[in-house]
Order: structure tokens, then C-alpha cells, then sequence
């Protein structure tokens, strides 16, 4: 019986996988919408205009590559309590990252 439930299981997967390996745009496109829709409401997700946010194209015009020091302003909010500052609510907790002096959020 365990044999039988663990090739059905394997069979889901490899054909869930299968899916993902041949459409990988597609569910990147989707995993990239659910995120935005989710951070709209946040303080960055406004500062961005994530409720224009349709595309990829889009996001990368409204949301410019930066490094820690680009986003402490948003940081140090959340650090000091803030909540909906980066992503809805507040992280459970920090953790130091190998970064000299960053604080890396664990939601």
C-alpha cells in the first residue's frame, strides 16, 4: 500500500514539475503577479506603484535594482516596529546576514 501511495505521489510531482519545466514563464509571470498583488498595499508596494504593476516591463521601470543601502530608509522602519513596510504585516523575526552591519527579514 505505502508502494502504491508513493508512485502516485511521484507521479503528481514529476508531472507537476513537468508542467512548470515546460511553461517556465508562464509560472514565473504568475508567481511575479501574486507578489505584487499581495505587497500593493505596502509601503514600498506604494512608493512603486504596484497597483499599475501588469508586467515585467513594468515592474523593472517602477522598481530600480538597489543594494541595502538603497532600501534602509524601508528597513529601519521595520526594524523600529513599522508594519506593511516591505511586505504585509511584520517579520517574526531578523536575522544577520554575512553583510557587514544588514539585517536580513525572515518572514
Amino acid at each position: 500500500m505505502k508502494t502504491l501511495i508513493a508512485i502516485l505521489f511521484a507521479h503528481f510531482i514529476r508531472k507537476k514539475n513537468q508542467n512548470w519545466i515546460n511553461n517556465p514563464i508562464k509560472h514565473q509571470q504568475n508567481t511575479l503577479s501574486k507578489l505584487i498583488s499581495k505587497s500593493t498595499k505596502t509601503e514600498f508596494g506604494k512608493d512603486h506603484g504596484f497597483d499599475k504593476i501588469n508586467s515585467y516591463e513594468v515592474f523593472k521601470k517602477n522598481v530600480p535594482a538597489r543594494d541595502y543601502e538603497g532600501l534602509k530608509k524601508y528597513i529601519d522602519k521595520v526594524v523600529n516596529g513599522g508594519r506593511n513596510i516591505l511586505w504585509p504585516g511584520k517579520p517574526l523575526s531578523f536575522a544577520k546576514t554575512s553583510g557587514k552591519n544588514k539585517l536580513e527579514l525572515m518572514p
